[in-house]
């Protein structure tokens, strides 16, 4: 699940979906990080994020900086 879930359908989630913030993430995303993205993201959705949601959106950004800087140094 992710991202995409439609509102409602909250109750349908994955239970490992609310493990541990740093469970399965890479080195670079921190449980404070996770939190924060949680933080600032939650009041725009009406379902409840999960860690792994906060964990998708971290990586998603870190992927867009990357394409966006390696385009800059062109």
């Amino acid at each position: 699940m992710g991202l995409s879930q439609q509102p409602g359908e909250a109750e349908h989630r994955d239970p490992d979906a609310t493990q541990s913030p740093h469970e399965n993430a890479p080195d670079w995303i921190t449980p404070e990080l996770v939190q924060k993205t949680l933080e600032t993201w939650q009041p725009y959705y009406s379902y409840q994020l999960t860690y792994r949601d906060a964990i998708a959106m971290i990586q998603h950004v870190g992927s867009l900086l990357e394409v966006l800087s390696r385009e800059a140094g062109k």
